[in-house]
């Protein structure tokens, strides 16, 4: 009789804990039921605190039959044309753009920019620009090494939207790359070579000697003592080559070839004579013979200074005479 108590006593018990344990997952359902429940997901409209603006897409294209760079030989003959234009033909315009400008020099940077033309409404525009409004924008000469760059601020509504703002990106970066598209229209200022820069073709002119390192022939050649400085009749034989006498032995001539594009001036076995020897004998201890010159260094035409600045090296049959590894002896010539 006592064992079926103690059974019966032992299932109730056993019973009583799995309802418990029933009932706790029961309500950690019904919780995480509320929970999820609770939740909603929001596919209206974008609240009012938050706005939108779809910024039209404007390209600023350099037009090639212009000038592409301010040649500062001959700065009032620069001409820069460009178009601004909407990129996707048949979308809608801003409400208008001024044309600004922003000038530096070594890094770009958007410190100083001015507005070129306000208000423009009508797409595309061509504009075309001279040295002097520039000079006139910004209040200063054009220097060597200035570059200027010709955007839109866009406007839609009242909102701006800044071609070069003094923090971020401006409202043409993000597109760089895609075709036909521009982010400006760039306009640097270089000393461009010409054919007839130092004078007529077929002419010959007179250049002082500014720096011999080499220093031959200081009273008839280049080699100036302190203070004096002779003089060198350099003929201008093609709008890409010059020449000039040696001084050694009065007639061996040297031809000096440009490349326009780049300033380069080449170079190679050019006669120059025996320093020993000949009318001048400019030094009787040398005892290497003939002479060639060649270039070895930044060897370059300067258009803004009317210079010729060498770096020659004077060969000869037991090897070579140069100031060091990397460039030749220093030879400046600048036009009288």
């Amino acid at each position: 009789m006592i064992d079926v108590f103690l059974m019966i006593n032992l299932l109730i018990k056993l019973t009583d804990m799995k309802i418990r344990k029933i009932s706790i997952l029961l309500a950690v359902s019904f919780g995480a039921i509320i929970a999820f429940s609770g939740c909603s997901k929001d596919d209206g409209a974008i609240p009012e605190r938050v706005s939108i603006t779809a910024v039209p897409t404007i390209t600023t294209n350099v037009d090639p039959t212009g000038s592409v760079s301010i040649d500062l030989t001959n700065p009032a003959s620069f001409a820069g044309k460009f178009k601004v234009d909407n990129y996707f033909p048949g979308t809608t315009n801003p409400s208008k753009v001024d044309i600004v400008v922003r000038k530096w020099n070594g890094t770009a940077n958007n410190n100083n920019v001015k507005v070129y033309k306000a208000g423009v409404t009508t797409f595309p525009s061509n504009f075309t620009v001279t040295a002097a409004e520039i000079a006139t924008l910004f209040g200063t000469p054009i220097k060597l090494g200035d570059t200027y760059d010709f955007a839109p601020d866009i406007y839609v509504g009242e909102r701006k939207f800044e071609a070069f703002p003094v923090t971020g990106n401006g409202t043409g970066a993000g597109l760089n790359g895609q075709p036909f598209f521009s982010e400006f229209a760039r306009y640097a200022a270089i000393c461009a070579y010409n054919g007839t820069l130092f004078g007529a073709i077929g002419s010959t002119v007179d250049f002082n000697v500014i720096t011999d390192e080499w220093g031959d022939d200081p009273v008839n050649g280049w080699g100036p003592p302190a203070g004096y400085r002779p003089v060198v009749k350099v003929k201008i034989v093609s709008a890409t080559s010059l020449s000039f006498v040696s001084p050694v032995n009065g007639t061996s001539v040297i031809v000096l070839t440009i490349n326009p594009t780049t300033n380069a001036i080449t170079y190679t076995g050019q006669p120059y004579g025996d320093l020993a020897v000949g009318p001048l004998q400019v030094d009787p201890t040398f005892t290497y013979g003939n002479t060639t010159l060649e270039a070895l260094g930044p060897n370059a035409v300067l258009p803004c200074d009317l210079t010729l600045d060498l770096y020659v090296v004077y060969r000869v049959s037991a090897g070579v005479f140069r100031w060091s590894s990397a460039r030749g002896y220093s030879l400046k010539l600048k036009k009288a």
